[in-house]
């Protein structure tokens, strides 16, 4: 596994975490056995990560939010249309409702985040910001949305909706092979965006 390069590396190691965590849960999965699922020893794991706090951290955000991952230009670095701004946004959107552990795990951080407090809490909040605000751009791009306030309100209220339906998919209220609720989901926002702007200054 040491010939990957480090970025490959780091994913594939955040990858054989959320299998453990999965698994043992937060407080009995070991370090160890975290570098036996990624072929790593724990020293590199060390390489990356200072503790298992950390590790568990970025396993979720990365697994779980995928604002990171969205650019409002393609490979040729010319501006995407709305349309297909919105189209990548709603399979991201769709792919994060499908991931079954990563949804449960995510829980889990925002109560682990909560309840340790401190440097852990503070990040959780900080990162959490920023997707909000990246969100905010994203719809920008996907919807003409261009008051500020509209388009933080707006993104608030998507990262809000996904994430309490990770807490409802956790409870086992709804259901991660409803293929229809993913579709009312995104339809939804689709819909109900542009017809709040025709009624609201933008």
């Amino acid at each position: 596994m040491s010939e990957l390069p480090l970025n490959k590396r780091k994913q594939h190691l955040l990858e054989s975490a959320i299998r453990v965590f999965s698994v043992k849960g937060f407080d009995d999965a070991s370090m160890r056995e975290i570098a036996a699922e990624a072929g790593l020893t724990t020293g590199a794991i060390y390489h990356h990560y200072k503790n298992k706090d950390d590790l568990f951290y970025d396993a979720v955000k990365e697994a779980a939010y995928f604002v990171h991952k969205l650019s409002e230009r393609n490979e040729n670095s010319t501006l995407k249309t709305n349309q297909e701004m919105f189209n990548e946004i709603s399979a991201n959107v769709r792919d994060r409702m499908s991931k079954d552990v990563e949804q449960r795990l995510l829980i889990l951080l925002a109560a682990y985040a909560m309840s340790k407090g401190g440097r852990i809490q503070e990040k959780y909040k900080q990162d959490y910001t920023e997707i909000i605000q990246k969100v905010a751009d994203m719809y920008f791009f996907a919807f003409g949305v261009e008051n500020l306030a509209y388009q933080k309100s707006l993104a608030a209220i998507l990262v809000a909706a996904l994430d309490g339906v990770a807490l409802q998919y956790s409870l086992g209220i709804l259901k991660f092979d409803d293929e229809a609720f993913k579709d009312t989901f995104i339809t939804f926002f689709a819909e109900s965006i542009p017809a709040f702007l025709r009624t609201h200054r933008k």
